[in-house]
Parts: structure tokens; sequence; C-alpha cells
């Protein structure tokens, strides 16, 4: 990813349950991370217009616009499509190998903390600590 460190790695947390979100954006920045939210895909792509991220973290789930149809938007724009995302479920996937043409990793939630900073650490280029 080219980043040297958490600390100027930003990870964008995309999911509608707003405790869910702070939980989740909580963990990642106490991991050292930079971390920005949003509620919905459509969110997301504003966000990734006003603040460069390196990582994005999204439910599949969510109103207007979910977090498939967000990474699709997002493998299609220019500057934007090399960004790696982690997709979190609570929907089992009949198909999980086709989820991971678009992601870089997907975690079924409940997922614990240590597996959630794993991911974020291995997609990030970091190894876990």
């Amino acid at each position: 990813m080219g980043n040297t460190s958490r600390a100027t790695t930003t990870v964008l947390v995309v999911e509608d349950n707003v405790d869910a979100r702070e939980v989740f954006a909580y963990t990642i920045r106490m991991h050292g991370y930079l971390t920005l939210e949003a509620g919905n895909g459509i969110e997301a792509l504003q966000r990734l217009g006003e603040t460069p991220v390196q990582l994005i973290l999204t439910d599949f789930r969510m109103p207007e616009m979910d977090g498939l149809q967000m990474a699709s938007a997002i493998k299609q724009t220019p500057g934007y499509a090399a960004i790696p995302m982690i997709l979190l479920t609570a929907t089992p996937l009949a198909d999980k190998h086709a989820m991971l043409k678009e992601f870089e990793a997907v975690l079924l939630k409940p997922c614990s903390v240590d597996e959630l900073l794993a991911t974020v650490d291995r997609v990030a280029g970091f190894s876990p600590s």
C-alpha cells in the first residue's frame, strides 16, 4: 500500500448501524489507524471525494447503496479502484469466492476483535501485532 505506519493509514468504516460503526471505528483507531465513517455507500463515495483513504471496511446490507453496489462503483472509478476493501456481513454468503473478486477479505459478523484487526492489518499490508 505504500504507507509505512498505521498512523498514516486511513480506514473508511461504512456501516448503517451507528453503534456497530462506532465500535468498529473505535477498535481500529485504538489499533493505531486513522478512521472516517459513513452510514451507507453513497455517504462513503462522498467521503472518498473529501479525504484520501487507504482501506475500506464495509457492511453488506445498507439502505440506499449496499456494500456490493458501493464496491462496484469504487472499482469503476479512476483513482479509487485500487483501494482494498473488506466486507463485513451478518448474512452467510452463498458464494464467498465470488465476493472476493470485489473484496480482499470477507468477515462474518459477529467477528472477534482479534479477527477484525488481523484482517485489517493483513489487507493494509501490516503484520498483525
